[in-house]
């Protein structure tokens, strides 16, 4: 990205940090999609409830009831799950370095030190699972990489006008969600006031930030 650099800082993430914003992330893109299963299961399971109790000896209604009751239980129980395996996964990556530059119009985010095992590791843990489904007028897209980045670095290209992005700004962290493809965290404590102000400005001015709690 050819563009002048507003701000460049190096960091890291603690497992609590990453397990805070991944549970935020779920909050905001996975309990949705979750409570409406929810509810239209809860309510086909409560509709058969009239005649359970009209004819207790009705098996359909019985077995309808606890599919949907077990449907139901699977939906949170499967979020719960991605949540602890990739908590379980990312254990070995705490010492990973991160560097995240901020342009006019985008970011960079450069994954350094990383190890070819907890690479591995994350990006299973990352499955389309652990991200909603996008409308029908979102589409896939690979991250950029740019050329002349040194070996072992992974470096993400976030171009504020043309890539799908969402973010939410949290008390402690940004959370910079590539829609459909992964999400970044980058802490606030690394930033001084006035940094912090241009980035938040910055994210604003290209309609990304959406809630800060």
């Amino acid at each position: 990205m050819d563009e002048k650099t507003l701000l460049s800082k190096e960091y890291s993430i603690t497992l609590q940090m990453f397990g805070d914003a991944f549970k935020d992330f779920q909050k905001k893109f996975a309990y949705p999609k979750n409570i409406l299963m929810t509810l239209a299961f809860g309510f086909i399971g409560a509709s058969y409830i009239p005649p359970l109790i009209k004819d207790p000896s009705n098996s359909i209604c019985v077995m309808i009831i606890i599919v949907c009751v077990f449907l139901i239980a699977g939906i949170w129980l499967n979020t719960l799950m991605i949540r602890k395996n990739l908590m379980n996964s990312i254990e070995g990556i705490q010492g990973d370095k991160y560097i995240a530059c901020l342009f006019e119009n985008g970011m960079s985010i450069s994954t350094v030190e990383i190890s070819s095992e907890s690479k591995e590791n994350t990006d299973e843990a990352l499955t389309e699972d652990a991200v909603p489904e996008k409308d029908e007028e979102d589409d896939f897209f690979a991250d950029k990489e740019e050329e002349n980045v040194p070996a072992g670095t992974v470096k993400t290209v976030i171009d504020f006008v043309n890539d799908d992005v969402k973010i939410l700004e949290k008390k402690d962290y940004y959370i910079i969600y590539l829609v459909k493809r992964m999400f970044y965290v980058v802490p606030k404590n690394i930033f001084s006031a006035d940094e912090i102000k241009i980035l938040t400005d910055s994210f604003r001015k290209a309609k990304f930030i959406e809630e800060r709690k």
